[in-house]
């Protein structure tokens, strides 16, 4: 296995306990061992090659479901996803097809990985996104497993990386069969980091492609409301502040991002002096209730369905911004804050749409947010627009698939002797990680 770039080592070494640490920590937290195991690589050993597809966490799990789905129907199977996140394992788990696996992604480290390729023995990979572990591509590259990177895109954060990062990025990406970008920007910088010019085409973005899966019902509060979706740290006090100097009556509910703050975000706003129901703990909605918190996981779907409309979390700070897509997709009119850097096609193609409102800071996403409100035709009208913006995206998947069955060949295709569409889950589960 080649060594990444002494630069990566260092940091890689540096960071290992403090990994392990977290490891131990989130293990402890969620009561889950078979995280920590399979953080170390010691996950389940399978009967069959698979195809693996890794993903960071929910946000690239979402992505790529339809690409699975795609996969799963064209006989690509058994198929592996495999996650960072145990909340990413989690909607893997409850969205994905029948039979497929699920499990988390080993810490990028040289053992690790080493167990990791030695236990799932993948006969290729497919990456989302701007998921670079050296370590881990240097294991697929010793093994001879293909890996093709899908929907990439790279962040401003990670073009103007220092010197050591660009260079294990490159590291990375002269170990890939194939980039598949979401652009030709995202194209044009995967190019300059690296990777061969011959070895990178644009399809699109795998983000606008139809779920694959039933439509979702909404979800029904009794009362109408307006969502504050996949908000992050600071949000939820600067959209609280803004709601009450607006003395709209409407509901405000939020869903956090990371549902585990829920405890933290419920005890700072009552202490704003916020009258809070908690999802999680099963709140009943009371007629004084100021804001509903639904710190649960798996029901943001439901709940962009059924709301007036939606701000999207992550735009009022420095992060970058949450998936506009879904809330388009669920034909619900969009309002964001500035900041909205790492879905920047997506969100000017609405912008520009007239499906999606973009303001300067939280004051001006409520004073937006309240206009709508009173104004039922101009909501339609926004969700309308942005159910035709998703309809270019409609066979996306399958391009993606076609390009893959391109660069990967018979390793994406299922191992002779296997007639099985759908991997057997329940199997591996009996084998389970060896202890």
């Amino acid at each position: 296995m080649s060594a990444p770039p002494l630069g990566y080592r260092a940091v890689s070494a540096a960071l290992a306990l403090p990994f392990a640490g977290y490891t131990l920590v989130r293990t402890l937290r969620d009561g889950d061992a078979r995280y920590a195991r399979e953080r170390l690589g010691l996950a389940p050993r399978f009967a069959q090659r698979p195809l693996w597809i890794h993903c960071a966490s929910v946000g690239e799990v979402v992505t790529a479901l339809p690409l699975v789905t795609a996969l799963d129907a064209e006989g690509a199977g058994p198929l592996v996803i495999s996650t960072n996140t145990p909340t990413g394992r989690a909607v893997a788990e409850a969205r994905a097809p029948a039979g497929v696996y699920c499990i988390q992604a080993p810490l990028d480290r040289p053992a690790s990985v080493r167990r990791f390729f030695a236990r799932v023995s993948p006969r290729a990979g497919v990456i989302l996104e701007t998921e670079l572990w050296p370590w881990l591509f240097a294991a697929a590259a010793a093994r001879g497993v293909p890996l093709a990177i899908v929907n990439g895109r790279l962040s401003r954060r990670t073009r103007d990386a220092p010197g050591w990062l660009r260079a294990s990025a490159a590291f990375c990406l002269a170990r890939v069969a194939a980039v598949l970008a979401r652009s030709e920007d995202d194209a044009a910088a995967f190019r300059a980091l690296g990777a061969a010019p011959d070895r990178v085409r644009t399809i699109g973005n795998l983000k606008l492609a139809a779920p694959g899966t039933a439509p979702v019902s909404s979800e029904s509060l009794g009362q109408p409301y307006v969502l504050a979706a996949s908000t992050h740290h600071d949000e939820e006090s600067q959209l609280a502040q803004h709601w009450r100097a607006s003395g709209c009556e409407t509901l405000l509910v939020i869903a956090p991002r990371h549902p585990e703050r829920g405890a933290r975000i419920a005890e700072q706003l009552r202490r704003e002096g916020w009258r809070v129901a908690r999802r999680s703990q099963k709140d009943a909605l009371a007629p004084d209730t100021d804001l509903y918190l639904a710190d649960t996981l798996g029901e943001l779907p439901a709940l962009i369905a059924g709301a007036e409309l939606v701000i999207m979390g992550g735009s009022l700070i420095e992060h970058g911004g949450q998936n506009v897509l879904e809330p388009a997709r669920a034909g619900r009119a969009v309002v964001t804050g500035p900041h909205m850097e790492n879905f920047s096609e997506e969100t000017a193609a609405l912008r520009e749409a007239g499906a999606l409102r973009q303001c300067a800071d939280a004051a001006e996403v409520v004073a937006t947010t309240v206009e709508l409100l009173g104004d039922s035709t101009q909501r339609r009208a926004m969700g309308g627009r942005a159910s035709h913006v998703l309809e270019a995206g409609a066979d996306i998947a399958l391009r993606y698939h076609d390009a893959l069955v391109d660069v990967l060949g018979d390793a994406l295709r299922a191992e002779s002797g296997s007639t099985a569409t759908h991997c057997n889950a329940d199997r591996y589960e009996r084998m389970g990680p060896e202890q």
